[in-house]
C-alpha cells in the first residue's frame, strides 16, 4: 500500500508541476483512481501530503483543488531561495564533481541558432533547472536539501507558468551570463564570489518573473532580498 500511495503522490505531483493539472483546477479522486488503477487510501494519502507541502487544499464538501500561483508564491519561494541558496552553493564547492561544472558550463555557452525563441528559452531552463537542483542535491544537510527540493518543486510551476511569455532574447541572455559567471566562480573554487553571484541571480530571476508575469512590482515586492 506504501509503494502505491508514493507512486500516487509522484503522478499527481508531476501533473501538477508541467501544469497538466492547471492552477485552480478540481481534482477528482475518484478519476484518479480509476486512472492510477488503485483504491481510495493511495490517492488520499498522495492528496494529504500534496496538501502538507502546498500543492492542493481543500475545502469541506466543495471539493480539493490545485494551488494557484499568485505574487504571494513568487514571494515565498524566491525568499526561501535567497536565505538558503547562497549558502548552499558556496559549500557544494568542492562536492560538486568539475567535469560535471565544466561539462555543464559548455552546454550553457553552447546552443543551435537554428532554435527560435521558444525553444532556447526552453533549452536554457532546462539548464537552469539542472544546474540549481544537482548542486543541492551535493549538500550534507538533509534538512536543507529537502526543502529546497520542495521549493524548486514550486518553481518550476512559477518556470512553466512564465513560458506562456518567453523571455526576450536580452533578458534570456543576461540570465545565461549570470549562470555561467556562478559556475565559472564556483571552478575557480571562489567561495565569497559565489555566494556574491547567487543572490545577485536570485534577485534578478524574481524581479523578472515580477515584470513578465505581473507586470512589474518591483523593488518593494522583493522581501528579504531588499533589506
Amino acid at each position: 500500500m506504501q509503494e502505491k500511495g508514493q507512486l500516487a503522490y509522484e503522478v499527481i505531483k508531476k501533473k501538477i508541476i508541467t501544469g497538466e493539472l492547471a492552477p485552480l483546477s478540481d481534482i477528482s479522486e475518484k478519476k484518479l483512481q480509476e486512472e492510477l488503477g488503485t483504491s481510495r487510501t493511495p490517492v488520499h494519502e498522495a492528496i494529504a501530503r500534496l496538501r502538507d507541502e502546498n500543492f492542493v487544499y481543500t475545502f469541506p464538501r466543495k471539493g480539493t483543488f490545485v494551488t494557484d500561483i499568485t505574487v504571494e508564491t513568487v514571494r515565498a519561494v524566491y525568499e526561501m531561495r535567497l536565505l538558503n541558496e547562497p549558502y548552499l552553493t558556496r559549500h557544494a564547492i568542492g562536492s560538486v564533481p568539475r567535469e560535471w561544472l565544466e561539462d555543464i558550463l559548455y552546454r550553457l555557452g553552447h546552443w543551435s541558432e537554428e532554435m527560435d525563441l521558444a525553444e532556447k528559452n526552453a533549452y536554457f531552463q532546462g539548464l537552469d533547472t539542472e544546474l540549481h537542483t544537482t548542486i543541492a542535491s551535493y549538500n550534507e544537510n538533509i534538512f536543507l536539501r529537502n526543502g529546497l527540493r520542495n521549493v524548486y518543486d514550486h518553481d518550476q510551476r512559477i518556470r512553466i507558468k512564465r513560458r506562456k511569455t518567453p523571455l526576450h532574447p536580452d533578458q534570456l541572455n543576461i540570465s545565461r551570463q549570470e549562470h555561467v559567471a556562478i559556475v565559472e566562480a564556483m571552478l575557480k573554487e571562489d567561495g565569497a564570489l559565489v555566494e556574491e553571484l547567487c543572490r545577485f541571480h536570485i534577485i534578478h530571476s524574481r524581479d523578472m518573473i515580477y515584470e513578465v508575469m505581473y507586470g512589474g512590482l518591483g523593488s518593494s515586492a522583493g522581501g528579504a532580498g531588499n533589506k
